[in-house]
């Protein structure tokens, strides 16, 4: 049987290792906190995208697989807190700062020991050769993980299209649209995982949220990268 959504996962892992890895050399030459904000947003996504590729590739015991759907929002979460911390470093809003990263610090703490306190092993299912599995901490808490992860995002593409549309530099606002679009993509993969999945089409939702989570990747990608050949100068 082969473990497609896990192997989607994979993909989209290398994709924000990469990102990760091109955020890393470029905080080590300005030592910017907002930019190191953003480095950890993306290696805790990293890491989260790592955990989730464990299901049929490394783990295949049913109890196992239960606690990696236990335990991954908590990546999520600080992945989140990392990410709405970019924006209110920059407009320099240090009280809604604070705020807001330890308030989302605490929700992923109390989300991830309520899962860990009803764990139970993951449901497995099969579609053709393909397997998959699903988490079993129950449609409320999968609502509750999807909204929060959907409306911190939101906030995040708010800033970068504004940033974007504001700018004058043309490469700045390309930058931000691609960016900004990576998010939303990955807005719709949590709302389709946590807040839609919760269906009797669970096989082809977690495939939609899994294709949106490499979209989100690659845009992502192409946007942490992009830089015009004329960089040096002028590009207005």
């Amino acid at each position: 049987m082969i473990p497609v959504v896990s192997i989607f996962n994979l993909i989209s892992a290398l994709f924000f290792l990469s990102i990760s890895l091109k955020l890393y050399l470029s905080y080590r030459k300005s030592k910017n906190e907002a930019l190191r904000d953003f480095l950890l947003a993306f290696l805790f996504f990293t890491i989260l995208l790592t955990f989730i590729t464990t299901p049929g590739i490394i783990f295949t015991d049913l109890e196992t697989i239960g606690f990696v759907y236990a335990i991954y929002p908590l990546f999520a979460f600080l992945a989140l807190a990392y990410l709405g911390s970019v924006p209110l470093k920059i407009l320099e809003w240090k009280r809604v700062k604070k705020v807001f990263f330890h308030g989302l610090v605490g929700i992923a703490f109390l989300i991830t020991i309520l899962n860990i306190i009803s764990c139970s092993s993951a449901s497995i299912h099969q579609q053709n050769q393909f397997v998959y599995w699903e988490d079993t901490r129950g449609a409320a808490m999968d609502v509750i993980i999807g909204v929060v992860f959907a409306v911190s995002l939101v906030s995040v593409i708010i800033f970068f299209l504004i940033q974007g549309f504001k700018s004058l530099e043309r490469f700045i606002r390309i930058r931000s649209l691609l960016i900004a679009g990576g998010l939303l993509f990955l807005t719709l993969a949590a709302v389709v995982n946590f807040v839609v999945g919760a269906s009797e089409q669970i096989y082809l939702t977690s495939l939609l949220a899994n294709l949106f989570n490499i979209l989100a990747a690659f845009f992502l990608l192409l946007g942490i990268y992009y830089k015009p050949k004329n960089y040096a100068k002028s590009d207005r």
